[in-house]
């Protein structure tokens, strides 16, 4: 891949290793930056929190030719500045560090919470540090440390805001690219240059890479996507939002284009370390039942645009999915964009169930869409994810109360539930198949019941 580029605590940085070995482990084994601590290496415990292009990232779900020409702050570096000395200090003043292992990345969250919301309230701060865990002290101290460095008087809390100062040697570095702005050849700055390059067997694509990485193989060879601009927009017309599958989950969520479903399905997702790496393309291309963007593209029924260099097709994308983890998708495509339907979506209903708020795996999801004008039921579609081995969307079935009024959709209710609960077929799983049918046919009773059609 060559060499890879990029600023690491302030100073130019050349890394010549293998492009798909975790950013944790280079930072360890190759920079010798042991404050940032290994944890679980599946992006749930936040230890090895660290500071990307300004935006906090699990190191270890980030593969070193991620971050050519970006901006990496660690712990050792960012404990040079001000704004760490604050935080130093509020934590001691309140005792919020035991043991210490956690505290690196709980600094670093702290930092990035600071800099986008300088004064947050104790449940911002714990959504802030939701993606960090804390097995000894216990969050109290933690979440008033934090609101004491909020109130410290004078803190430019700006480390994410692209700019970082090393102040042993007063160089002040902007993010974004090294000089030169060079890409390695695996990691294109253009659609046509990434779908020539995905001619080539055996390249897998990566963007966000929080699946990947979870079992990273540091022989894999990946075509980095994060770079090509064409996959990154959140554009409109007529009839479409159209999100680049390389869009990250916070960029859903702050664009003002996104409907509320999707923004709470993102918000619920994880914690702001995953949504900042998370793409909307791999969720869906990973082929999960339990990807939670993929459950509302599908009960919107939302459209793929498919690209190789020689074509292009549009699939719906209930028909992308052909088994679990299988998908249409052909070896020389790539996803480029999701079309995402703008009408009738402002009625919705959606639930996730799962283990904790933060990070948490679906046990059962389900999201409904209804319209009703004049009384009549345009439309009705429900999804149902994380029960069988593909996104269950019974289309069929939602048709038969389309067309219905309110009060004629209540008299065919019950054959509609027992068409609906016929296609629910559990397979096996972390938790059993009776409860998971059970929590599904339960949510879509409340979601009938609150539109009045129960």
């Amino acid at each position: 891949m060559g060499d890879i580029e990029f600023i690491l605590n302030g100073e130019k940085t050349v890394y010549s290793g293998n492009a798909s070995k975790r950013l944790l482990d280079a930072l360890r084994d190759d920079f010798h930056l042991t404050g940032t601590k290994c944890g679980c290496k599946e992006g749930e415990c936040g230890a090895c929190s660290v500071i990307i292009g300004g935006k906090l990232m699990n190191s270890c779900l980030v593969a070193m030719g991620s971050v050519e020409g970006t901006e990496v702050v660690t712990i050792e570096g960012y404990s040079k500045t001000a704004r760490f000395s604050a935080l130093d200090k509020a934590y001691d003043s309140v005792s919020a560090v035991q043991c210490g292992f956690c505290m690196p990345g709980m600094i670093l969250a702290s930092e990035c919470l600071l800099a986008e919301n300088p004064h947050p309230t104790g449940d911002e701060i714990r959504i802030g540090i939701s993606g960090n865990l804390c097995r000894c002290t216990g969050y109290n101290s933690i979440v008033k440390a934090i609101g004491l460095a909020a109130m410290a008087p004078g803190q430019p809390w700006s480390c994410t805001k692209h700019t970082v100062l090393h102040e042993e040697s007063g160089l002040a570095i902007a993010g974004g690219n090294c000089d030169g702005d060079k890409h390695p050849k695996l990691k294109p700055d253009s659609l046509r240059e990434a779908l020539l390059l995905r001619k080539s067997p055996g390249l897998i694509p990566i963007a966000g890479g929080t699946d990947l990485m979870v079992e990273a193989d540091e022989n894999a060879v990946y075509l980095f996507l994060q770079n090509v601009p064409e996959m990154k927009n959140i554009t409109e017309d007529e009839e479409y939002i159209r999100y680049g599958a390389a869009c990250t989950f916070s960029q859903v969520i702050k664009s003002p284009l996104s409907p509320e479903i999707l923004k709470e399905a993102c918000l619920q997702l994880a914690a702001p370390a995953i949504r900042n790496a998370g793409t909307l393309g791999g969720n869906i291309a990973n082929g999960s039942p339990k990807a939670d963007s993929a459950l509302i593209f599908m009960v919107t029924d939302s459209k793929l645009r498919l690209m190789s260099a020689g074509c292009e097709r549009i699939m719906p994308i209930k028909d992308f999915y052909l088994g679990r983890n299988k998908t249409a998708l052909s070896p020389d495509e790539l996803i480029v964009e999701i079309l995402l339907p703008k009408n009738g979506l402002s009625n919705y209903y959606y639930k996730k169930v799962g283990a904790r708020n933060a990070l948490a795996i679906s046990r059962v999801s389900f999201a409904g869409v209804l319209e009703i004008k004049n009384g009549i039921i345009k439309n009705i579609a429900t999804a149902f994810g994380a029960v069988s081995d593909v996104i269950i969307r019974p289309d069929a079935t939602d048709r038969l109360l389309i067309g219905k009024t309110v009060e004629e959709a209540r008299l065919i209710k019950e054959d509609y539930m027992e068409a609906i609960n016929g296609q629910i077929i559990p397979i096996r799983g972390r938790v059993g198949a009776e409860y998971r049918k059970d929590v599904s046919m339960n949510l879509l009773r409340d979601f009938l019941e609150t539109n009045g059609i129960l």
